[in-house]
């Protein structure tokens, strides 16, 4: 009979030992892995695309301002509107297009009607004319900016203060939304480049994009300026596209 427990004893430790072993080796197996593709999952490269491409101006903004003053209104005026026929002529003949040209509307300024006037002005009116220049031949604005002597030759006087300080004329690339896909996809191209050189030096292969920030995209003007933000100035007609964007890869 206590030969029988005994035995009976030592099979059921047998039988606890061998599962408890399998138990071991299984959990050691899932655990390694886990260990392994949570290291595979890790296995990743960020790196930015850099990509510049030199495009010009598609559109030019060219506002041309004269500016009379004198103690007789209707002179004043009269004197606004002469300058205003004599530039348009001059425009014509550069090139430009009626519907290229447009009349701004006249502004007169009364120093003795402003609460703070002095009554010792030298002169009462100041009138302000102006003509708004739209065009796609940008190199024709370039050209007519060179000859603006003709206009002072014939008694006009160009204006060139700015109310809002932007440049003028401004040149304007129009087609950037196009161009953007083609930019985002050289980017992506370098970045790939990039990852390359380094999953090289560590024997791996580059692997999938598991995510992109497309970053920043700079404007500069051919003097250098950063024509990125809405009132920079924008002087120049050719201009560098600038992309930079940060990828992260999977490395295989």
């Amino acid at each position: 009979m206590a030969i029988s427990e005994n035995r009976g004893m030592v099979l059921s430790a047998a039988v606890v030992g061998i599962c408890l072993l399998i138990g071991l080796a299984a959990g050691g197996y899932f655990i390694g892995k886990g260990c392994t593709r949570f290291k595979s999952d890790s296995r990743t490269v960020t790196v930015k695309g850099l990509v510049e491409k030199e495009v010009k101006a598609d559109k030019a903004v060219w506002l041309l301002n004269f500016r009379r003053a004198g103690n007789d209104l209707k002179e004043v005026h009269t004197q606004i509107s002469t300058d205003r026929e004599a530039t348009v002529v001059f425009l014509k003949t550069q090139g430009f297009k009626d519907e290229e040209i447009a009349r701004q509307p006249t502004r007169t300024i009364d120093k003795f009607a402003r609460e703070y006037g002095q009554a010792d002005e030298r002169f009462r009116y100041f009138v302000t004319g102006s003509l708004l220049v739209k065009t796609q031949n940008v190199d024709l604005i370039s050209q007519a900016l060179g000859a603006t002597e003709e206009l002072l030759r014939a008694g006009v006087v160009l204006d060139g203060q700015q109310d809002s300080g932007t440049a003028n004329p401004r040149y304007i690339v129009t087609s950037f939304n196009a161009l953007r896909p083609q930019l985002l996809a050289e980017a992506t191209q370098n970045a790939r480049a990039t990852a390359r050189q380094f999953a090289s030096d560590s024997g791996a292969q580059v692997g999938r994009i598991r995510s992109a920030n497309q970053g920043m995209i700079q404007i500069f003007g051919s003097d250098g300026n950063d024509e990125s933000a809405p009132y920079s100035p924008t002087s120049t007609p050719v201009k560098k596209i600038r992309v930079v964007s940060t990828f992260e890869f999977e490395l295989e």
